[in-house]
């Protein structure tokens, strides 16, 4: 039969209906280890015991539970054996071995061939078909022996010790921390653990790994220990309590000779819980696969390396070349696989195919007009000779970067990777913009040196922007985007890096790009408004136009939505004329408006920028879970003391903490503020009046943690001016007035929600 293998949250096969390692909460997912990127919420999980144990300390709720030890044989589905082997990377991480009408499969997850000394050793088994974790695909990648390296490492700790300093070694919470710590056993080293190593040690510890003697960090007494911690920045606020830190990154990533500069401490040591390059093919050695597929990391390098061995090999998701520009294939059933895959021809600079580089070109003429027709006009000619995936990608690239792959790539990131694809330096760029005061303008002189021709489709440069997204480091990230800006042309290059950077410069709105889809697509204009207000997505919209499906778009459960802006008035009297002499008033928070997605109980914050950021405010976590509806809300966080706002100087000084840090001392305390209900039990409210949507919303138990923003009914100047000055003397920033009879649309050209501000009433 051949293993059909879908890349979606994380890899899918169709054959059995089960996800591997979905980041995303799905029906059922086998969670090959304990690590945030490779597990979620799912209905239900298959792993190991010890994965089990850590995936219920660290995503506690009801799930259905499939756990398996190691070696048992069991059926996940019928017809279909299954069984769970060690993957060696950390406690618990286990292989997933299927066979199917006498076809076996093996998935890696992230797996350690060398046995290391913090995680059970690694079990290779012959399978035809093999998804192999590939991070380290490259034969640079070579790591020395452990053994080696642990030395190193204890004669860091002594030498920094003697000179007065204090030892922090970085590396992961779980897995690398404990790895480290097992290092140091018998050399004569006290060691303190950050508190997060610290828990996930003692979560160990009940698995039955022993440890040497190890202690909670204390400021007061952490000068002569060695520390380890998961990796923080110097200018962290914990970094700070530590006495004349000398820091030192455990990473594979440190055999780069620039890692240090990159992660910037004092010493790195190639150490990893992955497979280096000569693991990786001493695994696909013992497996003896038909078919491999590699994932992750330098996948494709390897899989060219594997067929190089006369294995047939595939990238999955990726461009798998040999020596020419080829198609990339699909992941279908082995037999289905040619042994050469076609060759794609390699279009000239004046091709229509050279989508991008039409698209950079249109966004130099979208700068240079401020003509609403004649920008329409200049889209409308981008997207006329597109198929229509491509279209999607137009409208995406000419759009902003989604919060969520700018959250992945900083600034800095972004532009160390366009040094290094240049053949430029720190120094020349920083000269560059002190004479530009513009990254941007900097940007551009450095790719105009670059040589390159525009050979770039709208299809790569979206597979590109996935595979970067789904990098697993930020150091991985910068070398995959420095390679991809060395072949783009200076016009596309300036086009990637302003996108990257969250500045595009096409100057093009939402509502323009919605016309544009209308005139694409022939669809009415209301329908396109309304589809993208409810996904803030336009590759999804340009899609549903295709297929004339805009009105099956819905609101949907953690995925944000624009929210509503409302317009500043000058007066009582201004407001008074736009929205009648009858009112519905509510007081203006100063804090961070933000929306509450809750489904179950998977709970999420997001910024009105659609960045995610329920890590900053845990403590509305457990608040959300205990109101029994399931709601996507419109909400502000405001600081809040006993039954009054504080300034918001005292949230931004909260803001201003790293994440990791939240938990240390005491918080600025918080309330979540509840404005307005836009998604109930997953029915979507968007058309809705407002004062249907908040009769629904009033109906919430609430507690002291979230609550609900009360209306107040006002009449006249001099009742708005009086609760203006009220909410003045509250600590409030104004009144927003809101139509009651207006559905939730921030796209309307006519505000429905009106502010005045306190200043009003001086």
């Amino acid at each position: 039969m051949g293993w059909k293998i879908e890349q979606r949250n994380g890899l899918y096969l169709p054959a059995v209906d089960w996800h591997l390692d979905a980041r995303k909460p799905t029906a059922r997912s086998f969670v090959s280890h304990a690590h945030f990127d490779h597990m979620g919420k799912h209905e239900t999980i298959l792993c190991s015991p010890p994965t089990a144990q850590l995936i219920r300390q660290r995503l506690p709720g009801k799930r259905n539970w499939m756990v398996k030890e190691f070696g048992e044989a069991f059926e996940l589905e019928p017809g279909v054996e299954a069984c769970l082997y060690p993957a060696g990377h950390i406690v618990g991480s286990a292989m997933l071995w299927l066979q199917k009408d006498s076809e076996s499969f093996l998935y890696t997850g992230d797996f350690k061939l060398s046995p290391g000394i913090s995680a059970e050793p690694c079990q290779p088994v012959a399978a035809d078909t093999l998804v192999i974790e590939t991070t380290y695909g490259l034969p640079r990648y070579t790591f020395p022996p452990e053994n080696e390296v642990f030395a190193d490492i204890v004669r860091f700790c002594h030498e920094t010790l003697e000179n007065g300093d204090t030892p922090v070694l970085f590396g992961y919470s779980l897995g690398k921390s404990q790895a480290i710590l097992r290092s140091l056993a018998n050399e004569g080293l006290e060691v303190m653990l950050h508190p997060t190593a610290l828990k996930l040690t003692q979560s160990c510890q009940k698995l039955g790994w022993t440890f040497p003697r190890f202690l909670p960090f204390d400021a007061r007494s952490q000068k002569g220990k060695v520390v380890i911690s998961p990796p923080l920045g110097k200018q962290s606020e914990w970094m700070q309590s530590i006495h004349n830190p000398k820091t030192a990154m455990i990473s594979g990533w440190a055999v780069d000779a620039s890692s240090t500069y990159r992660y910037q401490c004092d010493k790195t040591f190639p150490l990893s819980d992955h497979a280096d390059y000569l693991d990786l093919q001493n695994f696909v050695a013992q497996v003896q696969p038909k078919v491999v597929y590699t994932v992750h990391g330098f996948a494709k390098e390897f899989a060219a390396t594997l067929r190089q061995q006369g294995y047939q090999a595939w990238a999955l998701g990726l461009e798998n070349q040999l020596g020419l520009n080829i198609e990339a294939p699909t992941a279908t059933p082995s037999e289905e696989l040619s042994p050469t895959p076609p060759v794609a021809s390699i279009p000239s600079e004046n091709s229509p195919h050279n989508s991008f580089h039409r698209l950079a070109e249109t966004v130099e003429a979208l700068s240079q007009t401020d003509s609403h027709l004649k920008k329409l006009d200049l889209i409308g000619r981008l997207l006329a000779p597109l198929e229509a995936q491509e279209v999607a990608d137009a409208l995406s690239l000419l759009h902003r970067a989604p919060p969520e792959l700018l959250a992945e790539l900083p600034a800095k990131l972004v532009k160390q990777s366009l040094i290094l694809a240049t053949g430029s330096n720190e120094a020349k760029f920083k000269a560059l913009y002190h004479d530009f005061r513009d990254n941007r303008k900097a940007a551009r002189v450095l790719f105009s040196q670059n040589p390159s021709a525009p050979t770039r489709t709208l299809s790569q440069i979206s597979s590109f922007l996935k595979t970067l997204s789904s990098a697993p480091n930020p150091i991985f990230k910068q070398s995959l985007l420095s390679e991809h800006f060395r072949k783009l042309s200076p016009a596309e290059g300036c086009v990637l890096f302003d996108y990257l950077s969250g500045t595009p410069q096409s100057g093009v709105s939402a509502d323009l790009l919605c016309q544009a889809i209308s005139h694409h697509f022939q669809r009415p204009l209301e329908s396109v408004r309304a589809a993208y207000l409810r996904c803030a997505d336009f590759a999804q919209v340009s899609e549903a136009a295709t297929r004339d499906s805009l009105a099956k778009i819905r609101i949907q459960s953690f995925h944000p939505i624009l929210p509503m802006q409302a317009a500043t008035e000058a007066s009582a009297e201004a407001v008074i004329e736009k929205q009648g002499l009858s009112l519905w008033a509510e007081r203006e928070h100063d804090g961070i408006r933000c929306q509450i997605h809750k489904d179950g109980e998977h709970v999420d914050l997001y910024s009105k920028s659609g960045e995610r950021i329920t890590h900053l405010f845990p403590e509305f976590l457990e608040a959300a879970r205990s109101i029994p509806q399931h709601f996507i809300c419109d909400a502000v966080v405001v600081p809040w003391g006993y039954e009054e706002p504080l300034p918001r100087s005292e949230l931004d000084k909260r803001l201003n903490r790293k994440a990791e840090e939240l938990f240390l001392g005491e918080e600025v305390p918080v309330t979540l503020w509840l404005v307005d209900l836009l998604s109930l039990s997953g029915e979507d409210l968007l058309d809705l009046p407002l004062e249907k949507r908040r009769q629904r919303l009033d109906s919430f138990s609430v507690n002291p943690k979230i609550r609900i923003t009360p209306v107040l009914p006002l009449m006249g100047v001099e009742q708005v001016e009086l609760a203006l000055e009220q909410s003045a003397a509250s600590g409030c920033s104004g009144l927003l007035f809101k139509d009651p009879q207006s559905p939730y649309d921030p796209l309307s050209n006519a505000p429905a929600w009106l502010r005045l501000p306190a200043k009003a009433c001086n």
